[in-house]
C-alpha cells in the first residue's frame, strides 16, 4: 500500500481533447514502489497539459483544473448481467452487465450503513480528477455519488493497477504503465443494481491532427495532418464513412455522402499508441429554383432557373400538369386555367436525388361567356328567363344584360317581360378580376 505522502508528489494531468491508449509495453515497468521518479523515456508534457499532485489544490498561478463529470446509466436488468468471480475478487461475486468487460478485475468491496429508509434505486456514477495523463507512475482519484442506505458497493479495476487508498465513496489507484485502463463502480440495494465505467488513459505520446476543412458539399475531399507529439512511427485513420482505413500520416480523403462523420486517428510510438477524434460535416446537395412569375392569363408561359448548390448534373421538373422536363433551365407553358405545383429533383451523382420545396404556378382565364333563355319565342307579354353559364378562373362576380328593348339587368340569371313584338338582339357580359367578356346573339328572341 502507498502512503499518501508519497502519492502527493505524483503529477496528474489533463488532457484537453477527447482520445485514448493502447499499451503497447514501454515506460519502467515496475510499480513505482522504489522511486518517485519519471521513466527517462517518458515525453515531455506539451504546453496545453496541467499538472499538480494528488490531493492538492490547483497552483495559484495556474488555471482551475475541472472535474470530468459523467452520466449515470440506466439501471441494469439482471438478466443481462454474468457473475464476476475471477481472481483478485474480494467479499464474494459480483455482476457486470455484458456491455462492459469485467474480466480480469480486481474488486474492493464495502457496504452501507443499514437504514429504515425507503429504497430507491441506486446510482453508480463517479468522477475521476483527471482522465489522462501522460507520465508514469499516474495516480488518479475517483470521488463516487452518494447513495441512500442500505446497499452494497464495490469499485473494480484492471489487475496489475496498484490501489493506493481506497472507500465506500472515494478510490486512489495508481497506473505504472502505458495503457487505457477501465474503472467501474457497482452499487447494489435490494430495488436494483447500477453499474457506472469510466476509463483512465496514460498515454505516450499526443495523437493530434489538422484538416484542411471540417464542413463542405458533397462530394467533399480533406486533407489531413498529422501533428502528433513524440516521435510517432505509425498512424491508423479511420474517417467515419465505412470507406478503408489508412495508414499514411497525411492522408487526403474524399467524402461521397452526406452526414456528418467521427474521424479518428491512432498515433503510434515505440511506447503504444493514443487517438484524438474530430467531427466533418458533409453537407448534401440543395435543390432550388426560381421562376420569372408566379401568377398570370393563360396560356401562361414561365422562365424556370435551376439554382441548386453543389453542381448538379442531373434535373427532372415535374410542372404539375402532366409536364415534365430534364432541360437544366426549362420554359414550359399552362394551356389550362388553375393553380400547378412545381417540383425540381437534382443530383450531382454523389449523393442520389434531392428535391427542392414546391412551388404554386396560378393560371387565370377571362371569363368564357354563354347564356340561354327560355322560352326564345312568344306573344307581347312573354316573360323569358335568362340563364347564365359562363365559366372562368376565378369565377366571374358581375353580370350585365341587355335585353334589346331598351330594358337591362345585372343579375346572373334575370326574367324579362317582352311587350312589343319584335325580333331582340340580346347582349351578355361576365366580369371577373382578370377583365369583362360580351357575348351577342342577334335575334335570339322573337315576339309576335
Amino acid at each position: 500500500m502507498y502512503k499518501w505522502g508519497w502519492a502527493a508528489c505524483l503529477l496528474i494531468v489533463l488532457l484537453t481533447c477527447s482520445c485514448g491508449c493502447t499499451f503497447l509495453g514501454g515506460g519502467n515497468g515496475s510499480s513505482g514502489k522504489d522511486n518517485g521518479t519519471l521513466p527517462a523515456d517518458t515525453p515531455t508534457l506539451p504546453d496545453q497539459y496541467i499538472a499538480h499532485p494528488v490531493g492538492t489544490a490547483n497552483p495559484a498561478t495556474g488555471p482551475v483544473i475541472p472535474t470530468t463529470t459523467l452520466g449515470n446509466l440506466p439501471v441494469i436488468d439482471a438478466a443481462a448481467q454474468t457473475t464476476i468471480n475471477g481472481s483478485g475478487l474480494s467479499g464474494g461475486s459480483y455482476t457486470c452487465p455484458s456491455d462492459f468487460d469485467c474480466t480480469n478485475i480486481s474488486v474492493i468491496s464495502s457496504s452501507g450503513s443499514t437504514s429504515d429508509n425507503s429504497m430507491t434505486p441506486p446510482t453508480a456514477q463517479f468522477t475521476s480528477n483527471v482522465s489522462m495523463g501522460m507520465a508514469v507512475p499516474l495516480a488518479v482519484e475517483f470521488t463516487s455519488s452518494p447513495n441512500t442506505p442500505p446497499y452494497n458497493s464495490s469499485w473494480g479495476y484492471p489487475l496489475g493497477v496498484d490501489s493506493i487508498t481506497s472507500s465506500d465513496q472515494t478510490l486512489v489507484l495508481l497506473f505504472n504503465k502505458y495503457g487505457y485502463y477501465p474503472v467501474y463502480r457497482f452499487v447494489t440495494n435490494s430495488n436494483a443494481t447500477a453499474v457506472y465505467s469510466s476509463t483512465i488513459s496514460v498515454c505516450p505520446l499526443v495523437a493530434s491532427f489538422t484538416t484542411s476543412q471540417t464542413t463542405g458539399l458533397v462530394p467533399l475531399s480533406i486533407q489531413f495532418t498529422d501533428t502528433s507529439t513524440n516521435q510517432p512511427i505509425g498512424w491508423l485513420w479511420n474517417f467515419g464513412d465505412g470507406t478503408q482505413n489508412s495508414t499514411l500520416q497525411n492522408p487526403p480523403h474524399l467524402f461521397t455522402t452526406s452526414g456528418v462523420y467521427t474521424v479518428r486517428l491512432d498515433a503510434t510510438n515505440n511506447l503504444g499508441s493514443c487517438w484524438k477524434t474530430t467531427e466533418i460535416t458533409v453537407s448534401p446537395l440543395t435543390a432550388s429554383f426560381n421562376e420569372n412569375q408566379t401568377t398570370g392569363l393563360e396560356p401562361l408561359a414561365v422562365q424556370f432557373t435551376d439554382t441548386s448548390t453543389d453542381q448538379p448534373t442531373k434535373w427532372s421538373w415535374n410542372f404539375g400538369d402532366s409536364g415534365t422536363s430534364t432541360l437544366q433551365n426549362p420554359v414550359h407553358t399552362y394551356t389550362a386555367s388553375g393553380i400547378y405545383t412545381v417540383n425540381l429533383s437534382a443530383t450531382n451523382g454523389f449523393d442520389g436525388w434531392k428535391s427542392s420545396p414546391s412551388i404554386l404556378i396560378t393560371g387565370y382565364s377571362l371569363p368564357q361567356v354563354s347564356f340561354t333563355a327560355s322560352p326564345v319565342s312568344g306573344t307581347p307579354g312573354t316573360s323569358v328567363i335568362f340563364t347564365d353559364g359562363s365559366t372562368s378562373f376565378p369565377g366571374p362576380t358581375s353580370w350585365y344584360w341587355d335585353f334589346g328593348d331598351g330594358y337591362n339587368s345585372t343579375q346572373q340569371n334575370p326574367s324579362h317581360q317582352y311587350s312589343s313584338p319584335g325580333p331582340y338582339n340580346v347582349n351578355h357580359s361576365a366580369t371577373n378580376p382578370q377583365g369583362t367578356v360580351w357575348l351577342n346573339k342577334t335575334g335570339y328572341i322573337t315576339i309576335s
